[in-house]
This record gives C-alpha cells, sequence and structure tokens, in this order.
C-alpha cells in the first residue's frame, strides 16, 4: 500500500528536543501533527512507515523520530489515504489553511521539499484535529482512513510485535 498519513500527536506536558547539531525547540503541551508519504515498498510503504512511527524501538533517522523520543508523547490517531503520488506537500498545505494551524519549527520534516515543515501545531484536541485533518484529506480528493490503535502503551506508541499485527483495511 502506498500513499500519504498524518500522525495525531498529543504532547502531556513541554518537551525540548535536538535534531542533530543545527535544530533544537522546546514545543508546548498540546496537539501536533506530521504529514508524510510512503511511496515505496516493504519498510518504505504506507504501512511501513506508519508501524516505524509506532514503534519504541528504533534508531532516530528522521526530524519526527526524535520529536516522539519524548517521553511525555503519545500518537493518538494516524489519518491515511492510498495515493500512487505524493500528496504530503498538498495535505501539509491543506492542513495549513486552517485557522487553528500554525508551524511551529521550520524546517522539520521538510528538508527535501520547499515547505515550511511537515510538523505543525493544532489548537485543537486531538479527537477534532482528526476530523479536520480528515476533512482536509476529502478536499483534495483523496479517501481517508483513521487508524484506531486499541492497545496503546502509556507512551503513545506500541511495541514492535502489536505494530506487525496492525490492519491496515
Amino acid at each position: 500500500m502506498r500513499g500519504v498519513y498524518t500522525l495525531i500527536i498529543r504532547f502531556l506536558l513541554p518537551c525540548s528536543f535536538r535534531i542533530g547539531k543545527c535544530l533544537s525547540a522546546r514545543l508546548d503541551k498540546g496537539t501536533y501533527l506530521y504529514t508524510g508519504s510512503g511511496l515505496g515498498l516493504g519498510s518504505t510503504s504506507l504501512d511501513g512507515r506508519i508501524r516505524r512511527h509506532l514503534r519504541q524501538e528504533k534508531r532516530t533517522l528522521w526530524h519526527i523520530d526524535w520529536i516522539l523520543a519524548c517521553k511525555q508523547v503519545e500518537v493518538r490517531a494516524v489519518v491515511f489515504a492510498e495515493s500512487k503520488h505524493n500528496a504530503e506537500c498538498r495535505v501539509n498545505e491543506a492542513l495549513l489553511k486552517g485557522q487553528s494551524v500554525s508551524v511551529p519549527v521550520k524546517g522539520v520534516g521538510s528538508s527535501d521539499c520547499l515547505c515550511a515543515s511537515h510538523f505543525l501545531a493544532s489548537s485543537s484536541s486531538a479527537r477534532l484535529a482528526a476530523q479536520v485533518v480528515k476533512s482536509r484529506y476529502r478536499s483534495l480528493g483523496l479517501a481517508p482512513r483513521v487508524l484506531t490503535i486499541p492497545h496503546l502503551r502509556r507512551s503513545g506508541r506500541i511495541s514492535p510485535s502489536l505494530a506487525v499485527n496492525l490492519q491496515f483495511s
């Protein structure tokens, strides 16, 4: 399966993180969105990328890995849609058109495009943010689905064994 996804992330407390040598930030408690794509096969497919983001144990390779490594972060939901073409920037742009969405840290997740960031802050609750994300996907002609994760651990991420059994139907 190939396509685009948006993680709905909740910071339970403020969190400071550092990405490489150049970027560091402190993010407030609240709801955040991260949009990415999975257009390859295996680990770079849509389900492969989502499974990786939800795993606790992983190497920190990408910007979002550093953010998800914060102890007080929970992934509350994942909105995703199948697409043969890269829709990541279009989804991100559509999300930024909302009044309750802003760029908290420039350059996160967007080092390979012209977007300011693919990591966005939302002033909405996680539940409302997921509804808004679904609406934006539909406005772009995508057919969004929401991944519900029944057995989240307290950290908001799931064990590698459960990640393997997620159903992307």
